[in-house]
């Protein structure tokens, strides 16, 4: 019989979805959340993930984990597989926990440097052992209110993942191979380096999939006018490499470290997005050049 950590005090549950605010989900998600864990705070980090953009979700979640508890559980429900033969997973990375379906949403949290440092879990035929009634029915096409749900708050009273399911190897999980982020660093074979948009901002920014604590990065980011970088497709354009916003002139594009942990275009006070022509999930390709004295 599981018996609630009475010395870690009441959980939290961070939720990410792509559910919107306009329809009934997010509400009964959080109806069952209450009646289950009444004590737990549920917070919102974002309900309009782009419909069926794992990519784009897994990007908020990993962005947002180093800003909550240590012990908080995640729930992130972007699951277009929902009611096939998807696994659900619970990742415990340190004392954070990740609820997410096994479709590649978890992909910004696995770090194939440090293999030891997270552990799968696969709660997908989880069963009550902690003394709270199961779901008396489940639909095929909403998970996210009645399987999701009722692990999360599992999770958040306390149980530990290990013992609601089997280990799930890491090396086994859905991988999102071509969106993973990456440091910023030229291609070996010459100057340019490709990169993906995994999210536009209300302000136009297009964050891109690389790491902005990139040694390299920082290192031309010091060099002044010693690389000249360019933005090659979709269209040319000479790029600045910034530190804030502001120090963009007017309509100068520029690329920098942004507060979310990945390096973005933008424009100051304009969206670089519309400029560009950019969406999620759109490609480009930038090209650094040596600049000759």
């Amino acid at each position: 019989m599981f018996v609630k950590d009475q010395g870690r005090g009441p959980g939290l549950i961070a939720l990410v979805t792509d559910f919107g605010l306009a329809d009934p989900y997010v509400g009964q998600v959080k109806g069952v959340l209450a009646g289950i864990a009444p004590q737990v705070l549920v917070v919102d980090i974002s309900h309009e993930v782009q419909p069926f953009n794992v990519a784009q979700a897994g990007f908020f979640l990993a962005a947002s984990a180093p800003h909550f508890p240590e012990r908080a559980v995640f729930m992130a429900v972007v699951d277009p597989g929902v009611g096939a033969k998807r696994a659900i997973l619970a990742l415990k990375r340190e004392e954070q926990v990740f609820l997410a379906p096994d479709n590649g949403l978890l992909e910004y949290l696995l770090d194939p440097s440090e293999p030891r440092a997270a552990r799968a879990f696969d709660l997908t035929r989880a069963e009550s052992t902690s003394g709270l009634q199961a779901p008396r029915s489940v639909s095929a096409t909403f998970h996210g209110r009645d399987r999701f749900a009722w692990l999360a708050a599992r999770l958040a009273l306390g149980e530990d993942p290990a013992d609601m399911g089997p280990e799930a190897p890491l090396d086994r999980l859905v991988r999102l191979k071509w969106r993973r982020p990456k440091p910023f660093e030229p291609d070996p074979l010459g100057r340019e380096m490709s990169a993906h948009v995994l999210h536009v901002d209300r302000f136009g920014n297009c964050v891109l999939n690389f790491l902005a604590g990139s040694p390299f990065f920082n290192r031309i980011l010091d060099s002044g006018p010693s690389f000249a970088l360019r933005l090659v497709s979709p269209i040319q354009e000479r790029l600045r490499l910034a530190r804030t916003y502001a120090d963009l002139g007017e309509n100068e594009l520029g690329l920098l470290a942004g507060s979310q942990g990945f390096l973005e275009l933008a424009l100051n006070q304009a969206p670089a997005a519309g400029r560009l022509g950019l969406s999620v999930g759109d490609n480009l390709t930038l090209a650094l050049d040596m600049e000759r004295e």
